[in-house]
């Protein structure tokens, strides 16, 4: 019989901040500890900023294996230092659940877009390379409308592969992804708007665009480093 799951140092998580059954805040920080009173995690920042930490605030963990993804619900004991590295001591997992991976945040942009048309996953540009512009992103996956009316020649399931600028100093660049959703939209001119999901992005342009969407959710009330 196999070990049960469980959370362990250097483990990268999804730090969720609950109100009721909602979701007010997502955050992904790494595990630095575990001792017998609770789990040590990274005080979550944005913007060069500690978000607030309010004692017995519900949250939700989730972290990834290579089988599936899991979570277990706790609650905020207090912040502190370790070294001087601010970070949070949370409840240890009473419990830990196996659910379905999970689909990853959606960040409604507006973005130049460079792709091409392949003959398959892993296979040869079969067309020149064409701009669009990305509509809402994922760590998952691309919604993007094309800059040609031309583009009718796209269909579902085709491979296409992808180069943005997420940032000014970031480039994401050679990302595959197939169609999966394919429609006319007047909104913008007729052209065609397309839905893919990435194709064994690497765990590192997946975490790029998850830091990404989460500092741009600016969702919280922050406050001053150094409190």
């Amino acid at each position: 019989m196999s070990a049960p799951i469980q959370i362990q140092i250097r483990d990268r998580v999804e730090l969720k901040v609950k109100s009721g059954d909602a979701t007010i805040g997502v955050f992904t920080v790494r595990v630095q500890d575990i001792r017998p009173e609770g789990v040590i995690i990274d005080r979550p920042v944005i913007d060069q900023r500690l978000l607030p930490a309010e004692k017995g605030k519900a949250i939700e963990i989730v972290f990834q294996r290579q089988d599936a993804t899991y979570r277990f619900y706790s609650s905020i004991i207090r912040e502190m230092m370790l070294d001087r590295l601010p970070v949070l001591l949370i409840e240890a997992p009473r419990e830990i659940e196996r659910i379905q991976r999970r689909e990853f945040f959606r960040l409604d942009l507006d973005l130049p877009l460079r792709y091409c048309k392949l003959s398959r996953y892993g296979g040869e540009a079969v067309g020149p390379i064409k701009t669009g512009k990305v509509i809402n992103l994922s760590a998952g996956g691309v919604k993007f409308h094309t800059e040609l009316l031309s583009e009718a020649e796209l269909q579902l399931g085709d491979v296409l592969m992808f180069s943005f600028n997420l940032t000014n100093s970031y480039s994401v660049a050679g990302l595959e992804g197939r169609i999966l959703i394919k429609q006319s939209d007047s909104r913008f001119g007729d052209r065609y708007t397309f839905a893919c999901r990435f194709l064994n992005i690497p765990a590192y342009i997946q975490e790029a665009i998850v830091i990404h969407n989460i500092r741009h959710q600016q969702r919280y009330r922050v406050e001053p480093r150094g409190r």
